[in-house]
């Protein structure tokens, strides 16, 4: 009888971890206004033989008309020899303000668009924070490493030379939606390796691609729940990858749950949605943070799709992703 329970209990924590993992975070009810969202825009999904036959332009400028804000709250400024542009974003033109660097989204394939200026700026005034805004280098005519190496570039010159733009150069959040998300989890690995990770006190990812190989996309659960019908699909992060990386998702600076050893990384957000093929991913990836030893916020939003995409800005969720990074901020700020 005693052995039967023990199988019982076995049984119990293997079903509860194949949960944990795999979980939808949800009812797999689509929030009534995210169904709307994508009427609105007509979505359609797209095959990968049909995103290869589109002209890339068509991909890489997507998305919606630039919304104003003040001009004079940014700065315009290209770094180093390789003149790598960057926005700096401060509203308030305080000093000794908390930096974060964010890295756009836009499957490695879309530069930093006109449409995501006015969201970063609003940041800059929600988080009271300076905010630089990496527009690395893309694909496909630039395929990895130069996003990498754009990327880590920019923060290692950042961290050097923040505090002429007004910011705290001891207060630095790496932040990133999908494959900016991608470049927070590498640049904080090759900070780690190189020693100055200590610099970091925040990595912040939403909609987080942690493992680009063929193998976990085709097994991942949140793939194929999800391979069509939510705006991001699997197609999409297929031809993702092809465009910006062929041959090399074995590379931990393409997969970074690849890597062996994150202890010693920093603190980190990490937002998934129930909707979103990549939500295993930043599940899987957090998991293995914690193991490591590395302080973790994770939440994941029920009914809603990557990157909370088609939320209106004083959507609670907004108002709720919103809270806990000022959370973790000030947690992270106090070590």
């Amino acid at each position: 009888m005693k052995t039967n329970i023990n199988f019982l209990i076995l049984g119990f924590a293997l079903l509860i971890n194949q949960i944990n993992v795999a979980q939808s975070c949800g009812t797999r009810q689509l929030d009534p206004e995210i169904a709307q969202f994508l009427k609105i825009i007509d979505y359609q999904d797209l095959t990968l033989e049909q995103l290869r036959k589109l002209p890339i332009e068509q991909i890489k400028f997507a998305g919606p008309p630039a919304a104003p804000y003040p001009k004079a709250d940014v700065q315009r400024i290209k770094i180093t020899n390789d003149s790598i542009p960057i926005l700096v974003f401060n509203p308030t033109h305080g000093k000794n303000l908390p930096i974060i660097i964010h890295y756009h989204g836009g499957g490695f394939i879309s530069p930093l668009l006109p449409c995501l200026e006015q969201p970063l700026w609003l940041e800059a005034i929600n988080y009271e924070a300076i905010v630089f805004a990496i527009d690395y280098r893309v694909a496909p005519e630039y395929q990895f490493p130069a996003a990498v190496n754009d990327s880590y570039t920019a923060f290692k010159w950042i961290s050097q030379h923040g505090e002429e733009f007004g910011g705290d150069t001891k207060r630095i959040v790496l932040e990133g939606n999908s494959a900016g998300a991608n470049l927070v989890a590498v640049i904080s690995q090759k900070a780690k390796k190189d020693g100055i990770s200590n610099t970091i006190k925040l990595q912040v990812m939403n909609g987080l691609p942690a493992d680009l190989t063929p193998q976990h996309m085709e097994t991942s659960v949140s793939y194929q729940e999800n391979a069509v019908g939510f705006f991001q699909t699997k197609a999409a992060c297929y031809f993702s990858v092809e465009t910006y990386a062929p041959g090399q998702t074995d590379n931990p600076e393409v997969s970074p749950m690849l890597t062996d050893d994150l202890k010693g990384l920093p603190p980190a957000v990490i937002i998934n949605a129930e909707f979103d093929p990549l939500r295993e991913d930043g599940v899987l990836y957090a998991d293995k943070l914690r193991k490591s030893g590395v302080m973790v916020w994770e939440k994941c939003f029920a009914g809603q799709i990557h990157c909370l995409i088609g939320l209106l800005p004083k959507a609670k969720e907004l108002q709720e992703y919103e809270a806990l990074v000022k959370m973790a901020m000030k947690e992270a700020f106090k070590k």
